[in-house]
C-alpha cells in the first residue's frame, strides 16, 4: 500500500499498542456497549444491567481478539454519572486490563466520569470521548484536574467537511465556538495519549473527507487515527428504507428467486436483508483500515464477529504490502502470524 514519510507515533494502552505505519500493528477495534435501547441495560439512569449478558458479549470480543490477534477497546456509553460508575465497576470486575472509552453526549456525565475514574484508580485505562468543538469549560477543567491522559480528539468541522476544514479544527481553532484548536485543548488538559478521530460524516455531507482525513492525520501529525465509520451507514436514509421495506417489495411474487437466493443466505429473506445492510456497514471499516486508520469503532458490540474477521483480513493485507517497504509486524500477535 504505502508508507508515511512522517514518523508514526505508537501509543501503549495497558499493553495494547496502537499507531505506527500501516501493517506494523493490528488495528484496534472499539465495541460499543450500553448504548441507547441496548438489551443489556435494565435502567440507563442508574446503570442497572444484565451482567451475565454483558459479560457474555465482552468475553466473546476477548475470544475473537485472542483468535485473530485484533485487539479490542470497550466503548462504554452512558448519559448519567451514576450509570457510568456502575458500568465501570462492572467492567473492572470482568476485565482488569483492557482500556475503555468513556462516551457520552451529556457533558455532566463525562465530568463525573473523569472524577470517578481518578478517585478509584481507573484513570490509566480510561479514554475520554471526545475533545471536540462543543466541549464546555467544565469538561476542560474536569479533564485538567483528573488523572485521565488519553482522549479521542475529533476533527469535526460543521461548516467545512473537507480535509482543510477538518485540519483547521485540529490545528488552528476558531471553529464551532472554540478559540483554540482541538489539539491545543488536548495539550492543555494533559492529554499525552491522543487518538485523532476523523469525524465520520453522512453520505452527501462530506463522507469522503472523513476518509481522506485519515491520510492527512497520519501524514501531518503522525498520531494514531481512526473513527466510527459505521455512522455513515446507520445515517444513510436510502439504506434504511432498502432494508425495512424496499427490498421486501423487490422479492414479492418472486418465489423462485427467493428460493435460490436462500440457498446462499442463511435465514432466507432475513439473511438476504442482513447481508444488504451489513455489507456497507463493515465495508466502510475495511476502507478506513486500508487507508491507515488505527482505531475502528465499529458500533454495537454484537457486530464483533464481522468486525474481527474483516479487520483481520485487512491487517494481513496491510502487513504483506508493508514488507515491500522493509516493514514487519511489531507484535507476535499480529494476524499475519496467526491466520495465514
Amino acid at each position: 500500500m504505502f508508507k508515511f514519510e512522517k514518523e508514526q507515533t505508537v501509543l501503549d494502552f495497558n499493553g495494547t499498542k496502537i499507531g505506527g505505519q500501516p501493517g506494523e500493528y493490528p488495528r484496534v477495534l472499539g465495541a460499543s456497549i450500553f448504548y441507547n435501547k441496548h438489551e443489556t441495560v435494565i435502567d440507563d439512569v442508574k446503570g442497572i444491567i444484565d451482567k451475565d449478558r454483558a459479560e457474555a458479549l465482552w468475553n466473546r470480543c476477548l475470544e475473537l481478539s485472542d483468535i485473530t490477534g485484533v485487539p479490542h477497546f470497550c466503548q462504554i456509553i452512558s448519559e448519567t454519572g451514576e450509570a457510568f460508575e456502575n458500568y465501570f465497576q462492572w467492567f473492572d470486575s470482568v476485565d482488569s486490563k483492557t482500556c475503555f472509552l468513556m462516551d457520552s453526549s451529556a457533558p455532566a456525565a463525562l465530568v463525573h466520569a473523569c472524577e470517578y475514574v481518578t478517585e478509584v484508580g481507573l484513570a490509566d485505562r480510561a479514554i475520554y470521548n471526545s475533545i471536540n468543538g462543543s466541549i464546555v469549560p467544565e469538561n476542560i477543567e474536569a479533564l485538567k484536574n483528573s488523572d485521565v491522559n488519553a482522549a479521542i480528539v475529533l476533527a469535526f468541522n460543521p461548516g467545512d467537511p473537507t480535509v482543510v476544514g477538518r485540519e483547521k479544527v485540529l490545528n488552528d481553532g476558531g471553529v464551532a465556538g472554540q478559540a483554540k484548536s482541538m489539539l491545543a485543548i488536548a495539550e492543555e488538559c494533559g492529554i499525552t495519549r491522543p487518538i485523532l478521530d476523523t469525524a465520520a460524516t453522512p453520505l452527501g455531507l462530506g463522507s469522503g473527507g472523513a476518509f481522506r482525513e485519515i491520510l492527512a492525520c497520519k501524514a501531518i501529525h503522525g498520531l494514531p487515527t481512526g473513527g466510527a465509520y459505521h455512522n455513515m451507514t446507520v445515517s444513510w436514509p436510502w439504506l434504511k428504507r432498502w432494508r425495512k421495506t424496499t427490498l421486501f417489495e423487490q422479492y414479492e411474487g418472486k418465489d423462485l428467486l427467493l428460493e435460490q437466493m436462500s440457498h446462499h443466505h442463511f435465514g432466507g429473506f432475513d439473511g438476504i436483508r442482513q447481508a444488504a445492510w451489513s455489507s456497507p456497514d463493515i465495508g466502510c471499516n475495511i476502507m478506513a483500515a486500508t487507508l491507515g486508520a488505527d482505531l475502528i469503532m465499529y458500533g454495537p458490540i454484537e457486530n464483533c464477529e464481522a468486525a474481527s474477521t474483516a479487520i483481520a483480513f485487512s491487517d494481513i493485507v496491510l502487513a504483506e504490502a508493508a514488507k515491500e517497504f522493509g516493514l514487519e509486524p511489531q507484535v507476535d500477535t499480529h494476524p499475519l502470524l496467526h491466520l495465514v
